[in-house]
């Protein structure tokens, strides 16, 4: 058996042995890099160590994008030290057989690709990595994979960069944003203090605006087929596919007891993770992403918050409920199984 960490990059589907990685972060703005190769896509400091970023898109021959807000970086190691896979999403470690374990596992051989195999299935896996670089790699042979209402919509704006529609930010502003990110991890790693702000994600639900520190988003999607489940909590509206996986889905509005005013969209699904279990939590609209003050959360309950909640962190700007996803993750009941 192989332990692989899953990630994505554009509709081609890879893994790399978690053996090979250290960490994963989000995205930041990398610096640029004197005498680049077409693959490298700069580089950055992590506490106070130069990595150079490469990107996926590149080697596996997918057309060129801005950094993005949802984007990741996969710290793993390669034959000139550690480097920055830059991929759209990570989705976990699973153990699957590979190589010696199964031959019925691996499809025809691409001698053409150093360093990767693909599985019957159309899975990119990276055996050598150090050789995959050092060839820059090729255009890979990619199914079709077909895209969905589970898949997030990635449009073109006037300046020729990429936004995500569904997070609702101008290039300008993203920009921005990765640029604070990267301030933040060229930090030395002993002896930081934590930062006074945090990163969130605003939405709209019901005529109230809520944040989510953007450490726990996976992704925003939009809403697709939900699957009641009998016997599950009131707060569950039921379970949906995100990109192959089983998600449940909490309706705010139930949790918080959050009395129903007008029509409401729902027509967002934020996927939250701690890289043990996914759910995902509905919204009407994505409003944005920002920066809270941390000593600005007023813990106290107000008129904004209609009950109190363990789920609920506190209020900011007056009426911006701040959520607690730490105590989410800490409840079990989040997660329901498809039996």
């Amino acid at each position: 058996m192989a332990q692989l960490l899953f990630f994505s990059v554009d509709d081609v589907h890879g893994a790399i042995p978690l053996a090979d990685t250290s960490r994963v972060i989000r995205m930041v703005m990398p610096a640029e890099k004197p005498g680049a190769l077409p693959w490298e896509a700069g580089t950055i400091n992590l506490h106070g160590k130069e990595i150079t970023v490469i990107s996926m898109r590149s080697l596996l021959g997918l057309a060129a994008s801005q950094p993005r807000l949802t984007d990741m970086l996969i710290i793993a190691s390669s034959g000139r030290g550690d480097v920055a896979l830059w991929v759209d999403t990570t989705s976990g470690v699973q153990d699957i057989p590979l190589f010696s374990d199964s031959a019925d596992t691996l499809g025809p051989i691409q001698p053409e690709i150093p360093g990767v195999w693909q599985t019957s299935e159309g899975l990119q896996v990276i055996y050598d990595l150090t050789q995959l670089i050092a060839t820059g790699g090729k255009t890979l042979y990619r199914p079709g994979y077909p895209r969905s209402l589970e898949i997030p919509e990635i449009v073109s704006d006037a300046s020729g960069g990429y936004s995500y529609d569904s997070i609702g930010v101008d290039t300008a502003q993203a920009a921005s944003l990765l640029r604070e990110r990267a301030k933040k991890i060229a930090r030395p790693e002993e002896g930081s203090q934590e930062s006074a702000v945090t990163e969130v994600l605003r939405f709209r639900l019901a005529y109230r605006e809520y944040a989510i520190d953007m450490q726990h988003i996976r992704e925003v999607v939009l809403t697709g087929k939900i699957t009641p489940v009998p016997g599950t909590p009131d707060y569950i509206s039921g379970i949906c596919m995100v990109r192959g996986e089983i998600i449940s889905l909490v309706d705010l509005r139930v949790l918080l007891s959050i009395p129903e005013k007008g029509l409401t969209d729902l027509n967002r699904v934020i996927v939250l993770s701690d890289n043990k279990f996914s759910f995902g939590i509905l919204a009407d609209h994505i409003t944005g992403i920002g920066m809270v003050e941390l000593d600005r959360i007023s813990p106290e309950y107000t008129d904004a918050i209609p009950v109190k909640s363990n789920y609920v962190r506190g209020v900011a700007e007056g009426s911006l409920i701040v959520l607690d996803t730490v105590a989410m993750f800490a409840d079990p009941k989040m997660i329901i199984e498809d039996t």
